[in-house]
């Protein structure tokens, strides 16, 4: 049948009507879109996507590197996936991993929660057929990590000396004000008070110690630096534009070569696919330190979404919480304790 788009066959119908006829040939999959079961003839022809990328860029993902050649000249490779990725890559009745099977002609062999292997075995009769499953799996568990909540976040601890000391006489002076919809649940601890570096999704051990080997790695950014590095405190802002309702109230760091650091580290973690949404989505950080924060009260106490900052603004909106110095960086859990009553660290970057 003729493939010339400016005149396509036509079919002629009642009434002098004539409409074109959609050719679909054998190397789209016509007959499996039409309908008929070639796996019942024992054969699998089905839909594979042209590879754009061919072996181009095979290389640019480690993984593929680790790529096997078995004894009967298949192609395998084992890839670690955390168990929290499984039910997103099985899909409904293991449809999305049936998909990826049959568009790049492989087998993906998903481990069970009870087995102790994390990794998924991709097999396949042609290496570029592994790296082609390789890049959808890439692509579909950068959208899952995306819906998930972060449980890491890289911190400066500022729970010590003068600012400490002023982050508690400013709350005391804030409480005794007796300002209406302010309590003592808004405020995080004093023993908790740092600056925020990043945000991650770290799902299991060979994930928290890639961050760390990652976070070791952004050393490099310190050689043109001046460390300890040196901190000011100073000021009080809020992250909306309305003072009378307001989530978050924090104090202002100044910090060139710590501000610096802070966005290389951001940048060089966006490369590593273990950054929240959050993080991927900016440019740079902001430094600060967090005082008081809509999230801290309790569900039964919360009296909406915000709560109104302006006297706090007024009265103390020029506030020194004095100076500090950044000797180390920590990699640290979210919504935890550890011994000192600070986060749980799982690991730092000491200067």
């Amino acid at each position: 049948m003729s493939r010339e788009v400016l005149s396509p066959p036509v079919q002629t119908m009642s009434q002098n009507r004539r409409y074109r006829v959609n050719v679909v040939h054998e190397d789209f999959g016509g007959a499996k879109w039409n309908g008929q079961n070639k796996r019942a003839k024992g054969e699998n022809k089905a839909y594979q996507e042209t590879d754009l990328y061919a072996d181009d860029d095979d290389e640019e993902d480690p993984a593929a590197t680790r790529i096997e050649e078995t004894p009967n000249g298949d192609f395998k490779l084992a890839l670690h996936v955390p168990k929290s990725f499984y039910g997103g890559l099985i899909g409904m009745k293991g449809s999305t991993k049936r998909r990826i099977e049959e568009e790049t002609r492989t087998e993906i062999y998903v481990p069970r929660q009870n087995e102790r292997s994390n990794d998924v075995v991709i097999k396949a009769k042609q290496r570029s057929q592994v790296c082609a499953a390789l890049r959808q799996i890439r692509h579909l568990l950068a959208s899952l990590r995306k819906k998930m909540k972060p449980t890491h976040f890289l911190a400066v601890a500022l729970n010590t000396g003068e600012v400490q000391q002023r982050f508690v006489e400013l709350k005391r002076n804030i409480l005794e004000a007796q300002l209406p919809g302010i309590d003592e649940e808004l405020f995080i601890s004093e023993r908790c008070i740092h600056l925020t570096l990043g945000v991650y999704v770290l799902l299991d051990d060979d994930e928290r110690q890639r961050a760390l080997n990652e976070l070791e790695a952004c050393r490099q950014f310190l050689a043109d630096l001046k460390t300890p590095f040196d901190m000011k405190v100073n000021g009080l802002e809020i992250m909306n534009d309305d003072p009378s309702s307001t989530r978050v109230l924090y104090g202002r760091i100044e910090s060139s070569d710590l501000q610096k650091f802070a966005d290389k580290c951001l940048a060089h973690f966006q490369t590593t696919g273990l950054c929240a949404t959050d993080n991927n989505d900016r440019e740079s950080i902001k430094l600060h330190m967090t005082v008081m924060n809509n999230r801290y009260r309790k569900e039964a106490m919360k009296s909406g979404n915000s709560f109104d900052a302006r006297e706090i603004l007024k009265r103390f909106g020029d506030f020194d919480f004095g100076s500090a110095e950044c000797q180390d960086v920590h990699l640290c859990v979210l919504k935890s304790r550890g011994e000192d009553e600070f986060y749980k660290i799982s690991g730092s970057l000491k200067f």
